[in-house]
């Protein structure tokens, strides 16, 4: 149980990890001169460009993606009992959330120099993901002690993934603020997961 109560939070922190470090990995091993105001994240994993580069990136992005499943997967341990419409949010986190993961995949498999296939991945990720975060909200908020402030900034971030996705989505710089977030949001519910099922369990216990 001590497993599963912390299985979350050990998985997004693998999420950011594998991601940040394949990210640089590619970086110090692209070719040309790069910047957030004219690239894409996606331009790391070209492998016409940087061929080298281009495999970590996307090798990076498949370990993640599947880090990012497990994560989501494991989420069952939100479920109540006797709350069939939480335990219905529950659900719809995890299916938008590894739909979009594997979106992800698809968009390493199909890098940036397949333009049409990536980009509808991506657009299938972005969804995905920013969808899988307004049901974790809609989930978690029925335990009072999750804060107010981690509802908020969920559902701040998903439509910000919306509104970046839909109508900026030719502005390479969004992507740079878009991506941190997610990220940074992921590991709050990790956190927060773990905070939560060891008050749960000290109660119990005591």
């Amino acid at each position: 149980m001590k497993i599963s109560r912390s299985f979350p939070t050990i998985t997004s922190i693998l999420v950011v990890f594998s991601y940040t470090t394949f990210t640089s990995l590619a970086l110090l091993n692209y070719p040309l001169p790069y910047s957030p105001i004219k690239n894409w994240l996606s331009d790391l994993g070209n492998i016409k460009v940087s061929p080298f580069g281009g495999l970590y990136y996307n090798l990076g992005i498949m370990v993640s993606a599947s880090l990012l499943i497990l994560f989501y997967l494991s989420l069952f341990i939100w479920r109540m009992e006797n709350r069939k419409i939480q335990n219905i949010m529950v659900l719809l986190t995890q299916i938008f959330g590894v739909a979009g993961s594997i979106a992800m995949i698809m968009s390493a498999i199909y890098p940036i120099n397949n333009p049409a296939p990536h980009s509808f991945w991506s657009a299938a990720l972005n969804i995905g993901i920013a969808t899988s975060f307004v049901f974790s909200v809609a989930a978690l908020r029925y335990y009072p002690q999750i804060p107010k402030w981690v509802l908020v900034i969920g559902v701040l971030i998903a439509a910000l993934v919306i509104v970046v996705s839909i109508f900026f989505n030719t502005v390479q710089v969004l992507e740079w603020v878009v991506i941190p977030l997610y990220l940074g949001f992921l590991i709050v519910l990790g956190l927060h997961t773990l905070q939560l099922f060891s008050i749960a369990g000290v109660q119990a216990e005591s």
